[in-house]
């Protein structure tokens, strides 16, 4: 049986990084996805990071995997860039996790 990419490497620190930026709302109103899973609020970006990498060989390519789920930055980077803007007092708005507009 071949070995899946989960039974060998799963980026939980960027994992974790992404469900809690996915979790949080930048703006005022709630995101539209609260709306059809109020209910039961999952952590989807490691839902569908834990499908794919099950589906993949172990061998596959990890940056690719990365883009896949729309990580498309370093978010580890980007919490230690928040955080010393926050000690700063500087306000880094919406594309704090260095992602452009519309590719988070």
């Amino acid at each position: 049986m071949t070995k899946r990419l989960i039974e060998t490497w799963l980026p939980i620190a960027a994992l974790g990084e992404e469900s809690v930026r996915e979790r949080r709302s930048m703006t005022a109103l709630p995101p539209t996805y609260y709306l059809h899973v109020w209910w039961a609020r999952r952590p989807l970006i490691a839902s569908r990071a834990a499908i794919l990498a099950s589906v993949l060989p172990a061998d596959a390519d990890k940056d690719k995997f990365m883009h896949m789920l729309g990580i498309h930055g370093d978010p580890i980077a980007a919490k230690k860039r928040i955080e010393k803007a926050t000690r700063e007092g500087v306000r880094l708005g919406g594309e704090a996790y260095g992602y452009r507009s519309g590719e988070a």
